[in-house]
């Protein structure tokens, strides 16, 4: 018996660490982020909740009845609940170049989904894949030579995400 249980407190660790969650961005670090510098000059952020992503997903789904471009991008904003674009290609040099190593830091803790270059410039995609529900969650757009971040958090469906990218 003290065998059994000194075996079961060696595996314990394993077991701890295969449990843990996944590798992913914090919702509440992205926002600090964003909240901070919103504050700088040439700094651009607008940011849809839970009620307004709703009431555009809404206004989406009245306006583009039978348009099936429409119904794809509604299918890909299904498990959307809030959304946010920062824009700082305006700011001064020197919070630029802050902002992008804090953001960088950021989303170094996150999964890499893919990375997209054209020439010099690069975009990175973050996000948390779920492969038994064909979903991403809390999907994360950086492009640093673009000073562009987008956030998307909720779930949004891989099958509509890809057919969405090849167009």
């Amino acid at each position: 018996m003290k065998k059994c249980l000194f075996l079961l407190l060696l595996l314990l660790p394993l077991a701890a660490s295969a449990a843990r969650p996944a590798k992913g961005i914090s919702r509440s670090e992205m926002t600090g982020i964003i909240s901070e510098f919103r504050r700088y000059d040439g700094v651009e952020v607008v940011r849809l909740g839970r009620l307004a992503t709703s009431a555009v997903k809404g206004a989406i789904r009245l306006a583009g009845m039978g348009d099936p471009d429409i119904r794809e991008a509604l299918t890909l904003m299904k498990g959307l609940k809030s959304l946010t674009i920062l824009q700082y290609e305006d700011c001064a040099p020197a919070v630029r170049e802050r902002l992008n190593r804090r953001i960088s830091r950021a989303l170094d803790k996150g999964e890499l989904l893919m990375e997209a270059r054209d020439g010099d410039t690069a975009m990175q995609m973050f996000g948390i894949v779920d492969d038994e529900t064909g979903t991403v969650r809390d999907f994360v757009i950086h492009a640093p030579a673009n000073c562009a971040l987008i956030c998307l958090f909720g779930t949004l469906s891989v099958d509509a995400l890809s057919k969405f990218a090849e167009q």
